[in-house]
């Protein structure tokens, strides 16, 4: 048995969705996103993220981009709704 099959087993998970990390920071004005796999679109309403699986999208007004390094990505304006789509749940 495969060592990821012997985890796989013993977790009774599905090991892949696992390594789908990110972090979402809120703070008045602002919004921080690590773990992130680029930006798919981006407006000064709406900016959808890409994750490792799914993305993020994030909803309010005069959004703009602060900073964007290869983990981290800052939004910058009056975020009014964070959601989820095709995130790896249990």
């Amino acid at each position: 048995m495969s060592y990821k099959k012997e985890i796989q087993s013993k977790l009774k998970s599905n090991i892949d969705g696992i390594g789908n990390t990110f972090t979402i920071t809120l703070d008045k004005g602002y919004a921080v996103i690590e773990g992130h796999k680029g930006i798919v679109q981006f407006d000064k309403e709406q900016i959808i993220v890409k994750l490792k699986k799914g993305s993020v999208i994030i909803k309010g007004s005069d959004l703009s981009i602060a900073s964007s390094q290869s983990k981290e990505l800052v939004i910058k304006g009056d975020v009014t709704d964070v959601s989820l789509e095709g995130v790896y749940r249990q």
